[in-house]
C-alpha cells in the first residue's frame, strides 16, 4: 500500500485548470469546460471553507447552487470583487451544465477558451497572478 495524499481545494483547483487547458488543446471542449468550472468551484470552496464550517446536508463544502451566496455573505472581500467572482462562477456553472447535459447544444473552442480564462480569473481574484 502506498501513502494516501489528500489534496487541498486549492490543489484541486490548480489541477482542474491544468486539465482544462490540456483537454481544450486536444479538442475536448465539453470536458475542458467542465474542468474549468471545477477549477473555479474548488478555488471558491478553498476560500469559503476558511470562513464557514457548516454546510447543507452535512457536507464539507458548499452545494454548487449556493457558491455565489456563500461568497456574497461570508467572504471578507470588497463588494466589487465578490460580485465579479460570483458572476464568473455562475456563468461557468451554466456553461458546465450545457457542456455536460445538453449534447445537442453547440460547444466550440471559443467557449472552452472563454471558460478557461474565466476560471483563471476566479483564481486570480482570490490568489493574485500565478507565477
Amino acid at each position: 500500500m502506498g501513502i494516501f495524499f489528500m489534496p487541498t481545494w486549492r490543489e484541486l483547483s490548480e489541477q482542474n485548470l491544468e486539465a482544462a487547458y490540456i483537454l481544450m488543446h486536444h479538442g475536448y471542449f465539453r470536458i475542458s469546460i467542465s474542468r474549468s468550472y471545477y477549477a473555479a468551484y474548488c478555488a471558491a470552496t478553498h476560500e469559503i471553507v476558511q470562513h464557514v464550517n457548516n454546510f447543507q446536508y452535512g457536507w464539507n463544502n458548499p452545494p454548487h447552487s449556493r457558491v455565489s451566496r456563500y461568497i456574497q455573505n461570508n467572504m471578507p472581500l470588497s463588494q466589487q470583487k465578490k460580485d465579479k467572482i460570483s458572476i464568473l462562477i455562475d456563468s461557468l456553472r451554466n456553461y458546465r451544465e450545457t457542456a455536460d447535459y445538453r449534447p445537442n447544444d453547440q460547444i466550440d473552442f471559443d467557449d472552452a477558451i472563454n471558460c478557461l480564462r474565466d476560471a483563471l480569473s476566479v483564481q486570480t481574484e482570490f490568489w493574485g497572478v500565478r507565477r
